[in-house]
């Protein structure tokens, strides 16, 4: 058995830092800043509102997270996980309380988000689910276009066809935004 060479004490001894009074006050102040700034950004969303609204520059939010004073980069992506969260909670509830008839695009958008594997163009697809109701909703919008309404059929009945024709023709310039920017792309 092999032992190993001793190695040579340098002489320097490393002594752990002291803080001072003075130190931990600068710590304690810079973590009131940082929870300021944290709480404002987790309402606010960018960093700077959330700096203005605590008085504080862009740059010191940059160094707290290039240094990770205070352990900032963890509490920072909580922050934004947290508005995030928030943001989507906002979404849904407004997707909920939308009538049946509304306009389509937030509902596509969130399942495009919460659910790429199905529903984003990009991704892989299970199936073509969204791809059918989208077929079928444009045959109904084809069927019902030119319709005029009926003596029977009351004003909500209309409206709720408008609206459904106007969305439908919404999400098609959006479609066909895409197309043209993922051919720009392919080029």
């Amino acid at each position: 058995m092999k032992s190993e060479p001793l190695k040579k004490p340098t002489g320097k001894s490393r002594k752990p830092r002291q803080t001072s009074s003075k130190d931990s006050q600068v710590g304690r102040a810079t973590k009131a800043k940082q929870d300021a700034f944290l709480l404002a950004y987790g309402e606010t969303g960018t960093i700077r509102a959330a700096a203005e609204a605590v008085g504080i520059n862009r740059s010191a939010v940059k160094g707290w997270r290039d240094r990770d004073v205070q352990n900032f980069k963890i509490r920072f992506d909580t922050a934004h996980e947290l508005f995030r969260e928030k943001l989507q909670d906002m979404a849904f509830e407004r997707v909920k309380s939308q009538k049946p008839d509304g306009n389509p695009v937030l509902l596509i958008t969130l399942l495009n988000a919460i659910w790429p594997e199905r529903y984003r163009r990009d991704s892989y697809r299970a199936d073509d689910g969204a791809r059918e109701i989208m077929s079928e909703w444009k045959k109904w919008v084809k069927e019902n276009k030119n319709k005029k309404p009926t003596p029977q059929e009351d004003l909500e009945e209309a409206e709720s066809r408008k609206n459904a024709m106007d969305a439908m023709d919404e999400v098609e310039k959006i479609l066909s935004g895409r197309k043209s920017s993922d051919t720009d792309k392919e080029q």
